[in-house]
């Protein structure tokens, strides 16, 4: 716009004026908003480098009101790193059953760990035999966390009468074949990088320093993976079961993954995460992109209700299956509290009308309140309210600056709050996300530890196990009891037979 002189404006006339004064208006509400914009950048980043961080669960992205802002350049990370990455290729299952998993070799039993002796005799009558002699076998194991020992398994050889040959024992069917990591230890390696993030490396310099024994890396990589490569049977069937129900929740989380054709950077790809309330099933579903084609591709033949965030990648499969959009009230919660230090009279109303949701949601649950009694007390209570503060959003958002974090926090919710009808009609849909969240937060964990996965195939087997843990978790079952029931069962179990294995059917022997 060009800027008026003194003597033009005071020959001017009087609509020329108030054009012009109404252009600079408009010029000075698009400044304003974009000075509280950055300043409101600039705070967050502020806060992400230097402040606390009390619900942290997703480094956000351009999707989520956040900032690319690379403040640690990839390429500035250790190169040996990189040169040290392991990649796999999946086993193909279908050639599972001719296959068997192979070892290392077992090198010399240490002789300073614990040892526990099992003898295995034959099944046959060995009435009248001579021993011969003995098979003995050995691999370590752990029945708990650290107790790390020796499993001996000593087999007798009995001569069959006239010199007919002998007869032995047979030996237990391991995780690994000719392998020596039973399963308990398998379980440990599994437990230690993916629930309480400890990288490979910090684990081999863990066993060395409390059991003076010494594992390769390569050791360990291929024990982790191989025990993943059983567990994958149970998640696809936890897979198939999960749309057993017609209300799910989903949401998404990035993962850097290495790949050969970008050297030295990683390639950012995705857990879509998706859980079903009902029957407490988490499913972690890697995808090389955030594109649509993830949910797209695995909710295709889903029908119901979806409880999802705001992100669009969802909208063609919602339309295109026709399924019920729910929204998330946690996500709306997060943009009124970065709004309270700018506007704290509006952002602090409308975090206290959602803690009373919130806590009579929380009521319903104390009091184990029944699917009709828990929706009659949402229709009466919760109702109301929410119809109000939706009118109250919309007499505020004509006075607050549109692109301000108090405008962006109600013109979200506004944008939202359509989608919480399946709340209002449907007893199983919950108030918010939450849940999936938290069986997102050891991502973002993980990622701070072991930086990256180092193949699309490795991201995968991330999500099956991430999906093994959570689950267990939402069953309330300690995920190493699970997963070293299923390395030691697993090996030995018909296809046919995996679903005995899977909650709520399985039940652990000390319950």
């Amino acid at each position: 716009m060009k800027t008026m002189t003194k003597d033009a404006m005071i020959v001017a006339p009087r609509q020329k004026l108030i054009e012009q004064i109404n252009q600079q208006a408009l010029i000075i509400d698009q400044l304003n908003n974009n000075v509280t914009e950055l300043t409101m950048q600039l705070n967050w980043l502020k806060r992400q480098v230097f402040g606390t961080k009390s619900e942290r669960f997703i480094p956000s992205d351009d999707q989520q009101m956040a900032l690319d802002l690379g403040i640690v350049k990839k390429e500035d990370l250790d190169s040996s790193t990189v040169k040290k990455t392991v990649t796999y290729d999946r086993i193909d299952r279908k050639k599972k059953s001719k296959e068997s998993v192979k070892g290392h070799g077992r090198g010399k039993m240490p002789d300073h760990l614990r040892v526990e002796e099992k003898v295995i005799e034959p099944q046959e009558d060995i009435s009248g035999m001579v021993r011969t002699g003995e098979e003995i076998t050995w691999y370590y194991e752990m029945d708990m966390p650290a107790s790390l020992h020796v499993v001996k398994i000593i087999r007798p050889k009995y001569a069959l009468p006239d010199n007919d040959g002998i007869i032995i024992g047979k030996l237990p069917v391991l995780p690994v074949e000719k392998g020596n990591a039973g399963p308990g230890l398998i379980t440990q390696i599994l437990i230690d990088k993916y629930v309480y993030h400890t990288p490979l490396n910090r684990q081999i310099a863990k066993y060395k320093s409390e059991y003076s024994v010494n594992f390769s890396e390569s050791w360990f990589c291929d024990n982790a993976k191989n025990g993943i490569f059983w567990i994958e049977a149970v998640y696809n069937k936890y897979v198939n079961r999960i749309f057993l129900s017609n209300y799910l929740q989903a949401d998404e989380t990035p993962i850097p993954v290495l790949t050969k054709d970008k050297k030295g950077k990683t390639h950012r790809g995705y857990f879509w995460v998706y859980r079903n309330p009902v029957d407490k099933i988490i499913i972690f579903d890697y995808r090389k992109s955030r594109s649509r084609e993830g949910p797209s591709d695995f909710l295709k033949n889903f029908k119901g209700t979806l409880q999802i965030d705001g992100y669009e990648g969802y909208n063609e499969i919602i339309t295109r299956n026709n399924l019920k959009r729910a929204a998330c009230m946690d996500h709306i919660r997060r943009r009124f509290e970065k709004a309270l230090e700018y506007d704290k009279e509006r952002a602090n109303h409308s975090l206290d009308m959602m803690r009373q949701w919130y806590k009579l949601e929380s009521n319903a649950r104390e009091n184990q309140l029944s699917p009709e009694d828990k929706l009659a007390m949402r229709r009466e209570n919760i109702a109301p309210s929410m119809e109000a503060f939706k009118e109250w959003m919309l007499e505020q958002a004509i006075q607050v600056l549109p692109k301000s974090p108090i405008g962006v926090a109600i013109s979200y919710a506004l944008n939202q709050w359509p989608f919480f009808e399946p709340f209002l009609n449907d007893p199983r849909v919950d108030l918010s996300n939450i849940l999936i969240e938290n069986a997102i937060r050891p991502v973002a964990l993980g990622r701070k530890n072991f930086m990256f996965a180092g193949s699309h195939q490795a991201a995968q087997r991330t999500a099956i196990i991430y999906s093994i843990i959570a689950t267990s978790k939402m069953h309330n079952c300690d995920p190493f009891v699970y997963i070293k029931e299923l390395l030691t069962k697993l090996p030995a179990t018909k296809q046919s037979d995996i679903e005995k294995y899977l909650f709520p059917q399985w039940i652990p022997d000390n319950k």
